[in-house]
């Protein structure tokens, strides 16, 4: 996060040692906290790209707890195929939605 705030601009991929979806949940983490917006983007576009079935209820729950809509929206997107809800269904992610955002799950059972 610091070498952001000097320079506005992440390591790139082969600089970093942790380049995993947590770390990324992470710094998304601080950037809400600390109003970074456009870290935020950067963020959301990483979490993005790490999108699996494995992983979707997951960040779709940082998504949420953090304010990304964009990316929530795309999550959702992700989530409502039915094939992909399916198997997201025995994800530890998906519990976490049921238990802190259960008004999401409904969403999302509306759209499959």
């Amino acid at each position: 996060m610091l070498r952001f705030i000097y320079t506005d601009e992440l390591p790139e991929e082969d600089e970093l040692e942790d380049s995993s979806a947590q770390m990324f949940q992470d710094l998304l983490a601080a950037a809400d906290r600390y109003a970074l917006d456009r870290l935020k983007i950067i963020c959301a576009q990483k979490l993005w790209q790490k999108v699996s079935v494995d992983t979707v209820a997951t960040i779709l729950a940082w998504a949420e707890n953090y304010n990304c809509q964009e990316l929530k929206n795309k999550c959702i997107d992700f989530f409502v195929v039915e094939e992909n809800f399916r198997k997201a269904m025995f994800t530890d992610g998906y519990g976490l939605l049921l238990l802190k955002f259960p008004a999401i799950i409904d969403e999302l059972r509306k759209r499959v």
